[in-house]
């Protein structure tokens, strides 16, 4: 391996692990983002939706 190859080496990963980087704060962004959204609604009264992976039981409101 010649100076020249090793060097577009190092500049390829010093990229990709930069490119890596760049990508996962913005997803850690994107998290924290929406969790302070949700706490924020959830303090306003709001209630999550309940998860359709719960009971099997259904729910009915009024009369019946």
């Amino acid at each position: 391996m010649n100076i020249r190859s090793r060097w577009a080496l190092l500049i390829a990963v010093c990229g990709s692990a930069a490119l890596a980087l760049r990508l996962r704060r913005k997803s850690h962004h994107a998290k924290q983002a929406h969790k302070v959204a949700l706490h924020a609604w959830e303090n306003e009264g709001g209630n999550p939706a309940p998860s359709s992976e719960g009971s099997d039981t259904r729910v009915t409101t009024g009369s019946a």
